[in-house]
């Protein structure tokens, strides 16, 4: 018995069976690139996994339990032997071949010393099996890629693919033993599944979790079995993008940071087949112009589709910098550089994008044939945030009956595939379909019997089977002949708009076997919803061509490439820039010197300026913003204590909202909801005083002239409340920024269209710019700049941050329009650039797309427009005088940029390589001969009346810069936007300071083209004094602000020798606030009656609101609604009325006239376009005075306040509103 049990040991084992083996199998994540080329070149793919045999032919199949015990034995014992080996490192080597019957088979080869350690350990195993001394010279380990006709080209092709490979390399720690299962997936087929494994130091495997993952999607024997991979699905793929950093092609490996949404519903789409030559090496002598005709202007598009790539031709693309900037996004890197894997075959599908995407390769059934599908998540359908699908094709050639049943299988496959992975995607199916269109070319094929009637029908029925899925022939909608017009009578049926034309192109003549023009290039859109081909155009064409004499190597494809413009849903005016905007001024990108190309130096001295924020900030304010979202949009309960739905909605706005804001920045926070404004602020005082507790203090309640506003702080940040009355925004708040501008939900008050015009705009922004991680960090490099230049504070009538964001998203979007992606430090270079050379005088800074009516004034030196109504210019306060100290601060920068040795240190700190250390308030202080002082000061007890203060003579200098420009002629102003004080005080106040003191500065200088007479010099300084005493006068007539008991404030024109020893006044008088302010320090006991019940108030009026049906102004169910006679409704305020008129596209502003009156002469009229509601503006009047609004063409009164007559929106009289 004992005899018998040690029989499978004392004699060998018989190594003759095919049906079993003895392998190594790189690990699944291995696999990707190496079966990519199998399933393409490898007889054996499908059958076998990638491996390397060690043993093979193995034992028979009834004797693997006993091979697999003496394998486990003989390992083990090598294990425990003195002399065992180190461990077995798989290193793969260049790719080799050795010929057999009728061709070549194509492997990679490993190093030497993985190859010696496999001789040894197969060696061992063979001596266990009964096999000892057996010749092992004979055994070469590789790993098959695949097999080759007996060709020297087709081997040298295989061997240049193999040889791009990416290495392979991993750790061998266990061998694998596959057995054949025969009638695998229900079929006749053999398949070489896992049987057993066993690791290197001696132990089965079989039920290993490890081996599971190891293998996961692959049978394996007792751990279950996959679905059949005969189904071939789509099967994900790796998108590579272009790192400026790193400058090459990485593969993208981690989802993006924030969520990626639809910002983007118009795009253009271009594809091209660039002809792949058979020769080896593939001729380069047509890339040139191939290139230029993929960056040709009618060309350019945000998804290129190509066909028929080579790797040699990727490799030439991918390596111009044009190309990496227009295109960032490819779906294969360049072959054989940096880990990237070949192309898979000859003829390729290759997309290219200006956006990030993800996709997928859907396999037909015929080999070297799929589908590129294409999903871009940054452009869709805004409506239902679906993004689009783009599927690249490049379908089977040929005029036979079983090619035409081939394009008909693929066009089925892809349609199938849309509708179970994509359904109700926005697509687009592009690329090269060759089905043949000259009617005069199928006709003769049926003559010859190269194709039977029904595959004739079933080439004439192409588009039935694509209009059949609803997709839309983009040419059949917008396009036209590509052609020369000359040669329009030489066209037969189904010949025009031909992509491939021997008529006009050579390279087409010598493919072509009819010499006839087909369209075998398509580009197919599917028609949901509103989506539709806007313009549709022809590139790389024999008239693009600029010579006379045109030889066979000009042309740069035997097929012209196309273009579509496709939009998706509605029309927004939140479109890309328009020609004309784009063309306004040019925008040339020259390249930076090597200093200043890197980021590194940037981030630093952001940092060392403290404008990063660190990740403590980011948590510290997003719990900041969670908790007051928490406490204000608590559902309100009624008498039974059941929730009463109401929408409210806390939304971060600002340079918080959008991600530009810095450490000392506050946190502005828009309320939206369905209740009024007085009872969401009584409301949200009672909430946060019973909150108090979570460490959110009221700091002060703000009247100002957009309305109430609450100030809050909670530990070191600072918050500002606003709130908008809006119900139906509120309810679909996440998809307003989806919603077209001339939506009805829209139809608010001007005072909501106001308060909701931050948050749209900001949207707004975020879904157009390109890149917001590029815009965050510029924004913040040019908010450093414009601080250390004495340009930034927006109530001094210079930039601010609104002013700062308009102007770099505009020229973002420009620029990525134009020459594609940037790099911070470009675009930042570009700002300065672009701005210092922009025509102030007669243009304005409005947003790509966005068309606008807005009328500009003769007092508006700078206009920079916001995106949405109502449309204000938020540079409204800069006067002349301080847009010419913006516009010399950016020509400044520009100057730097161009010094040698130029660094970004320098640069944004406004500091020359010459003069580094001198700060720009240091050189403002020395760079004029005399000033206007303006000294402040303070002695009063209240830090908020200092505050107040402060606040209010800041925003009243731009009074003092515009008189100066009007009244003091050849007198140019500079104001540093910062206070100053006597260099020996205090650096911080002192603790319970109550007495401040300090000083502004406005720098005067005589332009150059001033009269310079004596009586000149003597008139002018008259009246700079006369200027400087009303200013100081009309600063003390407003008692508002300005209480002689407790602070001082004169103005004088001094000299640079008089201004005195001073510095920046860097302590806080309390906080600084804008113009037109009512201030008062907020209590416990403030507003105490009225607060008191502030939660019943907000509960009665909401139960009235759901009685009403949701209108904003409603009585409490148990309130009894007070008699009136009919048709006493109230009268719409003018506010109301000269909102609708101006912003209704159905009414002609300029067809109206407001009456109102004159305190001195009665009622008067002017038109309506005239009409200023700014109070800052000279010529405001109040709109209590608006006495009627009457129509010009007719004279008819259209509101009129004394009748109660509104006909705008039918309230007052009569009127039901």
């Amino acid at each position: 018995m004992a005899a018998q049990e040690e029989s499978p040991q004392a004699s060998s084992l018989s190594l003759l069976s095919f049906q079993t083996a003895l392998c190594i199998v790189p690990p699944r994540h291995l696999w990707q690139d190496i079966d990519r080329l199998r399933s393409l070149y490898d007889q054996a793919y499908g059958r076998w996994p990638p491996h390397i045999n060690l043993i093979y032919p193995f034992v028979p199949t009834d004797r693997l339990p006993d091979a697999s015990r003496l394998i486990q034995e003989k390992l083990n014992s090598l294990k425990q032997s003195p002399e065992r080996q180190d461990g077995v490192t798989i290193q793969s080597g260049p790719a080799g071949y050795f010929r057999n019957r009728g061709g070549h088979t194509v492997h990679l080869t490993l190093e030497n010393g993985t190859r010696n350690q496999l001789r040894y350990l197969r060696a061992s195993i063979l001596e266990a099996l009964g096999h000892d001394g057996k010749e092992e010279r004979d055994y070469c380990p590789h790993l098959t890629i695949g097999q080759t006709k007996a060709d020297e080209d087709l081997r040298d092709f295989l061997l240049d693919k193999t040889n791009m490979l990416p290495a392979v390399h991993w750790d061998l720690d266990h061998l694998v033993i596959l057995h054949r299962e025969k009638g695998f997936g229900g079929s006749s087929a053999s398949k070489m599944v896992i049987w057993d494994a066993v690791d290197l130091s001696g132990n089965n495997m079989s039920n290993s979790d490890e081996l599971s993952q190891l293998y996961s999607g692959m049978s394996l024997h007792g751990l279950g079995t996959d679905t059949d991979e005969s189904t071939s699905p789509a099967e994900k793929m790796t998108t590579y993008e272009y790192s400026p950093a790193n400058c090459s092609w990485c593969p993208i490996t981690e989802s993006p940071l924030e969520p990626v949404t639809v910002r983007n519903n118009n795009f253009t789409i271009s594809t091209y087949n660039v002809l792949a030559e058979f020769t080896r090496p593939p001729p380069q002598d047509r890339y040139e112009a191939l290139f230029r005709n993929i960056l040709y202007t009618n060309a350019l598009a945000d998804v290129l589709v190509l066909q028929e790539v080579c790797d040699s031709f990727l490799l030439f693309l991918l390596s111009h910098k044009d190309i990496q900037r227009r295109y960032p996004f490819v779906t294969h890197g360049p072959p054989g550089q940096r880990g990237s894997p070949p192309l898979p075959s000859l003829r390729n599908i290759v997309v290219l994008s200006q956006w990030r995407f993800t996709w997928t390769w859907l396999p037909f059934n015929e080999r070297h044939k799929g589908a590129a599908i294409i999903k871009i998540d940054e452009i869709g359908d805004l409506k239902s945030s679906l993004p689009a699908v783009v599927v690249a094709v490049h379908l089977t050639s040929g005029l036979s009956d079983a090619a035409v049943d081939s394009k008909v299988s693929q066009i089925n496959s892809i349609i199938h595939s849309l509708d179970s992975d994509y359904h109700g995607h926005p697509s687009v199916i592009a690329g090269d379909f060759n089905f043949p269109t000259s009617q005069e070319v199928i006709d003769e094929a049926l003559k010859q019997n190269m194709i039977s009637s029904a595959g004739a029908e079933k080439i004439l029925g192409f588009n039935c089977l694509l209009s059949k899925a609803h997709f839309m022939d983009g040419w059949v909608v917008a396009g036209e002949e590509p052609g020369d017009t000359g040669f329009d009578n030489m066209l037969g049926v189904g010949e025009q708009g031909a992509t491939f034309d021997p008529i006009l192109n050579p390279l087409a003549a010598q493919y072509s076997v009819k010499g006839r023009p087909h369209r075998y290039d398509r580009i197919f859109v599917r028609q949901t919803g509103k989506t539709s081909v806007t313009d549709f155009n022809f590139f790389g064409l024999r008239n693009d061509l600029q010579c006379e004499d045109l030889r066979m190597s000009d042309f740069a494809s035997d097929h012209w490439g196309i273009r579509a413009d496709v939009k998706i849903g509605y029309t927004s005016t939140e479109n890309k820039a328009s020609e004309t905007v784009s063309q306004e001024t040019a925008l040339q990108l020259t390249s930076l010197p090597d200093a200043l190309s890197s980021l590194d130096e940037i981030v630093a001295c952001l940092e060392n300026s403290s404008l990063l924020p660190s990740s403590e900030d980011l948590k510290s304010r997003k719990a900041v913003a969670a908790t007051l979202a928490q406490i204000l949009t608590e559902p309100i309960r009624d008498s039974s204590g059941r929730d009463i739905k109401t929408p409210l909605v806390l939304i971060p706005v600002g340079s918080y909202g959008l991600g530009t804001w810095s450490p000392d920045s506050d946190v502005d926070c828009l309320c939206i909801g369905a209740i009024s404004s007085t009872t969401f602020f009584s409301l949200a005082i009672q909430r946060l005083r019973k909150a108090s507790a979570l460490g959110i203090r009221i700091m002060r309640k703000v009247k100002a002239a957009t309305g109430m506003m609450l100030e809050l702080q909670s530990g070191n940040i600072k918050l500002d409340l606003q709130y908008c009355p809006a119900a139906n925004i509120a309810e679909r708040w996440q998809e307003v920024s989806r919603i077209p501008s001339n939506d009805p939900i829209f139809d608010l008050s001007l005072h909501s269209l106001s308060k909701l015009q931050p948050y749209r705009d900001q949207e707004y922004i975020k879904r157009m710019v390109p890149d917001m991680n590029v815009f965050r960090l510029a924004h913040r490099c040019i908010t450093q700049w414009a601080k250390s230049s004495g340009v930034y504070t927006s109530k001094f009538g210079l930039l601010g941050g609104i002013h700062i964001t308009m102007m770099l998203s505009r020229l973002h979007q420009l620029l990525h329009g134009k020459v594609g992606r940037v790099t911070i430090p470009e675009l930042v270079a570009m700002f300065f650039h672009h701005y210092a050379h922009f025509d102030w005088k007669n243009s304005m800074v409005v947003s790509p797309g966005v068309q606008s009516r807005y009328r500009r004034s003769m007092r508006e030196p700078m206009v920079i427009l916001t995106v949405h109504v109502p449309t204000v210019n938020v540079a409204r306060a800069v006067t002349a005088h301080s847009l010419r100290t913006i516009a010399s601060a950016f020509k400044r920068a520009e100057e730097l940029l161009a010094e040698n040795g130029a660094r970004w240190s320098n640069i944004l700190r406004d500091t020359s390589i010459s003069h580094n250390k001198e700060t720009g308030a240091e050189k403002f202080l020395g760079a004029h001969n005399s000033y206007i002082k303006v000294n402040v000061q303070y002695w009063g007890p209240s830090p908020t009346q200092a505050s107040s203060l402060v606040g209010w003579i800041e925003s009243r200098f731009f009074r003092l810069l515009n008189d100066l420009d009007r009244q003091v002629p050849g007198v140019y102003g500079r104001i540093w936007p910062a206070r100053f004080t006597s260099k020996d005080s205090p650096d911080s106040p002192d603790d319970g300071e109550t007495e401040y003191q300090g000083c502004y500065l406005v720098g005067l200088e005589r332009l150059a083209d001033a009269v310079n007479t004596g009586a000149d010099k003597e008139e002018r300084l008259q009246t700079l004094h006369a200027t400087i005493t009303r200013f100081t006068a009309s600063l003390h007539e407003e008692s508002k602000y300005f209480d002689p008991t407790v602070c001082w404030i004169d103005a004088t024109h001094v000299k640079q020798a008089e201004v005195g020893e001073l510095k920046l006044d860097l302590r806080n008088w309390g906080g600084q606030d804008g113009v037109d302010q009512m201030v008062s320090d907020f209590s416990e006991d403030d507003d105490e009656e009225d607060d008191l019940d502030g939660e019943n108030e907000a509960r009665d009026t909401l139960l009235g609101e759901a009685h009403a049906g949701g209108k904003s102004k409603l009585h409490s169910r148990n309130t009894p609604l007070p008699s009136k006679p009919t048709g006493a409704n109230k009268l719409r305020p003018a506010a109301d009325v000269i909102s609708r008129l101006r912003w209704d596209p159905k009414i002609d502003f300029g067809d109206f006239l407001v009456g109102y009156e004159d305190r001195f002469l009665g009622v008067k009229e002017m038109p309506l376009s005239r009409w200023k509601s700014e109070q800052t503006d000279e010529e405001f009047i109040p709109q209590h005075r608006i006495v009627y609004f009457k129509r010009k063409s007719d004279g008819r009164r259209v509101w009129d306040r004394e009748t109660k007559k509104d006909e705008i929106f039918g309230s007052g009289v009569g009127g039901c509103d």
